[in-house]
């Protein structure tokens, strides 16, 4: 047994649709993370890796951002993936044409569909506006792409004057339309509600992108899926603009296992994909994040310790193996006296239960001054205890 959740989640049915698609835009809107810019051999290794994850659907960029930003979409395109290649476009024709020279398989063209959008930003008539998306739709379909039409700002925006445009572009042929949740200011009681309303009025796909501005953005992608929605955006270690978006990681580890929901993926690597983000994207991955964090698998508590080397999944959900990761005993003042023998083991060292006693209390004295028990540390500690 790899894994140990609640035996309650298994007491609902959650009714999730049968095929759920991940397009990732770790490459996009990942990258619009302030300060942050891939390079393209950068953005093609982490594309790599996604692909080996087994992501279906890879958001590569917006190319009309940048000669080299096309340049980069394009060599992911013409890798050779197994994923299909989208890229971000404005609802222009120019945009357009810039992600067909890219040679990716489809676009995501978006507007701010909001009336706060539309006054402040556009400043045109929602009938204009709603023309405008409905010209760039038909192009991408006329141009052989796989078209999805996104509403910025689509959860604050009502819901009469966004079934309005999402039936415009489903009548339109586009092929999956995206609910955004721009500011990330929605609850998941509201986004299943939501979601539920546009699945029993449209027969196409929805996909819902969800940011993490009050900490919800997994939680509000999977109401989105308990709705009816069939796709979910999310980007590697949930990086993104201000909060982030919903996280890779977390979303395909709680739909695995909290909602028996396997999506098939190699979740193996999972920790050397978000340590290869991290790594470009020189945003680090705090050590309390979820799935990935470093603190994930580490233990020091003696009575946490003493039970995990009996059997691990007394103090954790899932085995450290499943994503890529090792489990790590940590010395330190809440030490006891199993975590120290198991050090000691691993060292060929052998003590009575009176000097394992005395080790076990060297070490505490360490950790309530604050000191990193480090193997030199403790290697200290044992010449202390007349140990060699």
């Amino acid at each position: 047994m790899d894994r140990f959740v609640s035996i309650y989640n298994k007491e609902l049915d959650y009714d999730l649709p049968d095929n759920i698609n991940i397009y990732d835009t770790t490459l996009r809107d990942g990258e619009q993370t302030p300060g942050v810019s891939f390079t393209k051999e950068e953005k093609l290794d982490i594309a790599h890796s996604l692909d080996e994850l087994g992501i279906p659907q890879i958001e590569a960029g917006f190319p009309q951002v940048s000669k080299n930003e096309q340049q980069s979409v394009k060599a992911i395109a013409n890798e050779g993936l197994d994923a299909n290649i989208i890229c971000l476009t404005r609802t222009k024709k120019s945009d357009i044409d810039c992600a067909l020279d890219a040679d990716v398989d489809g676009i995501i063209t978006f507007m701010g569909l909001s009336d706060l959008h539309i006054e402040v930003k556009i400043k045109k008539s929602r009938e204009e506006v709603n023309q405008i998306c409905m010209d760039a739709v038909d192009y991408g379909k006329d141009h052989g792409l796989f078209v999805a039409f996104s509403a910025e700002d689509a959860t604050r925006t009502e819901l009469p004057k966004l079934l309005d445009i999402y039936k415009q572009a489903q009548d339109h042929k586009a092929d999956r339309i995206h609910v955004a949740d721009t500011t990330g200011s929605i609850n998941p009681y509201a986004m299943e509600y939501m979601i539920s309303a546009l699945r029993k009025e449209l027969d196409l796909d929805i996909a819902v992108h969800c940011h993490n501005d009050f900490g919800m953005a997994v939680a509000n992608s999977i109401a989105g899926i308990r709705g009816g929605a069939t796709s979910i955006s999310t980007t590697v270690n949930g990086i993104g603009e201000r909060a982030g978006n919903a996280s890779l990681e977390e979303l395909i580890m709680a739909l695995k296992l909290l909602y028996d929901k396997d999506l098939g993926f190699n979740t193996e690597v999972i920790s050397s994909l978000s340590k290869k983000v991290s790594e470009y994207s020189k945003i680090p991955v705090p050590d309390s994040k979820a799935v990935v964090g470093n603190n994930v698998f580490r233990h020091e508590s003696g009575i946490h310790v003493d039970a995990l080397l009996k059997k691990p999944l007394c103090y954790e959900p899932y085995l450290p193996e499943m994503i890529g990761a090792k489990r790590q005993i940590v010395l330190g003042k809440h030490s006891g006296k199993a975590a120290i023998e198991e050090k000691l083991k691993n060292l060929d060292i052998k003590v009575d239960d009176d000097k394992l006693l005395e080790i076990v209390g060297l070490v505490k004295q360490e950790g309530e001054k604050g000191v990193k028990i480090t193997d030199q540390v403790f290697e200290d500690i044992l010449k202390s205890a007349n140990i060699k």
